[in-house]
Order: C-alpha cells, then structure tokens, then sequence
C-alpha cells in the first residue's frame, strides 16, 4: 500500500501491516518448529531461522501500530486519555492470553487422557505452581526465573508488551512536546540501561542479564523505533523518492548482516537490537511508500493470517509442540529435515485451526468489545488515542 493509501481515514485497515504480522507469527513459529524437529541443518534456512527475531519484529510493530493514529493525525495526541487507553488495550488483549494459558495447562492433561484411552502409556504433566499462575496472570512473569516460561515457553513477551503498554503513554506525551527527538532520546536511554545490566547484573547472559535485558526498558528502543518508522512513513511520505527507498534498502541489508554477526550478540552495547529495530523499521517505512511492497504485504492469505496473529502466537507453541510429539513417538518420524517438512505443513494447519477457532470464539468478541466507547465517555472520545489492533 502507497503512502497517499495509507493516509486514509484512521478508520480504514492496513492490509499491508496485517501482512507485516503475518511474518512476524511466521517467523517465531518457524524458530520453533525448527527447535522442535532437532534444529536440522538447512544451507541458508536454518541460518535464517536460528535468529528467532520475532520478539524483535513485533515490538517494533507495537510501538508503529500504537503510534499509527497519532502519526496519521497528530492533533489526536492533545485529546489522549490513559485510562481510556489503558482500559481498551486490557479488553483487547487480556482475555484471549488467559484462555491461551488455560489451553497450555489443561492440553497436557486432555492429551493424556485420550492416550490412555487409546491403551497407550502416558504420564501426568506437573500442573503449574501458585508463583507461576499469579506471575502470568498479572504479566510479571518476566520479573521472576522460576516463572518466566514456566507455563508457555514463548509467552514471556507478554510481559514485555504489557510493560510497553504502560510505557507509552508517557513516550506520548513526551512526543507531543518535543517531537521526534524525544523517542531518539527514549533510544538512548534504553542504549544506557542495557549497558548498566550488562555492568551491574551478575550472574549468566542467559537468564539473569536476558530477564532484564527483555523487560520494557530493555526493549524499549525498538518499540521507539516503530514510533519513528511510523512518524517517517507517514509525515514525510510525500518527500520519499527512489533514491530514499534504495538507502533504506541497503540499510535493512547492512542491520541484518549486523545483527546476525555474533561479535556484535555478545557486545557491551545492544547492537542486535538497534539494527534489528533499524531493519523492521525500515521495512515499516518501505512497505507503506513502496507499491509494489505494499501489494505483496497486502496479499489476501498473509493479511487474513496477520490479523489473526495474535491467536495464532498464543497457542503455537504447546500446539506445534504435541504434534511433533505424535508425529516422533506415533507415526516414528525421527528428527530432522522431514520432521521439519511435516511441521510446516501439518503443524501449521494444526495451529491455524486452533487459532482459528480461539480468534473466532475470544479474541475477535474482545477486538468488538475494545471498540465500544465506556458508558461515560462520548463516542468521539472513545476512539481518542485508540491504537488499531
């Protein structure tokens, strides 16, 4: 989609940032998959796979698609209320993760039901602790090594988002003073406390330095970065020509190359980051001013799976998991480039169909709910700030 399509009324869809999730969800579900069947060797594939830049990619997204109605009118940021805010991103996101952590606990214990029914031997699996329900029902998991993938191994990040959430506002209103160069200084400062983490937390990189280093400051220049690739995609949208497109492709290929060289992984500084949140910024910007970009983005299969994402992210792993499972310990599928083969294919339909259904009977209730202005507040004032999930 063209930068001039993108600055229709706010109340219009992006497809293409649709398609932008889409592969974001792809990415982590092949990381994981890839995990899964023995992390095969693949020339090229399985170099590009191993990056897991997911977490990467979506808090860029958030911080672009929370910002987008802000970039796209600017006067909105005057008429911004946080509780409204606050209050539609909690029906908008919290209980589709609840019935997910219910999915993951409860799953285990279904399964091993049926094996047994089946005449087959199968043990109970631990349910988890007080520490860990607590911990993920509040989004603090992150804080705790007991609890932070103790229930679902890729749902530490919603701890990060919340805490990006909360953050926000305050990014906002700092926007609204003094512009772009607040979320460059928001950069900075998170640039200082990763540094501090890596000087003053003791312990391992993996997981004392990792929990702090992924908590909402550790991660906050990229979410910066979605703000600022949403400010340039929009507001100086007019000005971008060919030769600007070609710099930001050549950027994307030095941040990529960049962050996956690994004396720059286990530098003092957050070099990953930074370029990680370079490139998918970049993309951001390229997407949305490029048409033929736009297009491919906005191709109808990856937007309908983009804006299912969500769903789909929040039971891929417990899902692609089991799958494998029956896939090595039923079919006697051994690790490898075929088990790989087979998740890709059947797992993923496995996962789309349960996401599917979570996306119909939850989360697509909750986008409605989220949408509907609180009884005391004036429709208008319903959609002041209201970042398009």
């Amino acid at each position: 989609m063209s930068g001039s399509e993108a600055t229709a009324g706010a109340s219009v869809r992006i497809h293409s940032v649709d398609g932008l999730r889409a592969l974001a969800f792809l990415a982590v579900f092949a990381f994981h998959t890839w995990e899964f069947a023995g992390r095969p060797e693949i020339p090229v594939l399985s170099f590009m796979v191993s990056q897991n830049i997911r977490p990467d990619f979506f808090v860029v997204l958030t911080g672009f698609v929370l910002f987008l109605p802000f970039a796209r009118r600017p006067e909105r940021m005057d008429g911004f209320q946080t509780r409204s805010y606050l209050w539609r991103r909690m029906r908008r996101i919290v209980l589709p993760y609840y019935v997910a952590l219910a999915y993951a606990i409860f799953l285990p214990q279904l399964l091993v039901v049926l094996i047994r029914l089946l005449g087959r031997e199968a043990s109970w699996q631990p349910i988890p602790t007080l520490g860990d329900m607590l911990s993920h029902l509040t989004f603090t998991h992150l804080f705790f090594e007991d609890h932070w993938a103790s229930v679902n191994g890729s749902l530490w990040t919603m701890s990060l988002e919340m805490q990006l959430y909360l953050l926000f506002p305050l990014l906002l209103i700092a926007a609204n003073r003094w512009g772009a160069r607040a979320l460059v200084w928001a950069i900075g400062l998170s640039v200082v406390f990763r540094v501090l983490v890596v000087i003053f937390v003791p312990g391992s990189d993996f997981p004392d330095q990792f929990l702090w280093s992924a908590s909402g400051m550790g991660r906050l220049m990229e979410f910066a970065a979605g703000m600022l690739a949403a400010i340039i995609a929009f507001r100086v949208s007019e000005r971008i020509r060919r030769p600007h497109i070609v710099l930001l492709l050549a950027v994307m290929a030095v941040s990529y190359t960049v962050a996956t060289i690994p004396f720059f992984q286990t530098s003092v500084l957050p070099i990953r980051e930074l370029s990680l949140g370079t490139l998918f910024g970049s993309l951001i910007v390229i997407v949305l001013n490029v048409p033929a970009a736009g297009h491919l983005f906005a191709w109808k299969p990856l937007a309908y799976l983009g804006y299912r994402s969500y769903s789909m992210f929040l039971i891929h792993q417990p899902t692609a998991w089991y799958v494998s499972e029956f896939l090595q310990k039923f079919a006697g599928v051994p690790e490898g480039t075929t088990l790989l083969l087979l998740l890709w294919t059947l797992g993923f339909g496995v996962v789309f169909a349960v996401g599917q259904l979570l996306f119909v009977t939850v989360e697509r209730p909750c986008i409605n709910w989220a949408k509907r202005p609180r009884r005391q507040e004036p429709p208008e004032s319903a959609m002041t700030g209201a970042a398009k999930a």
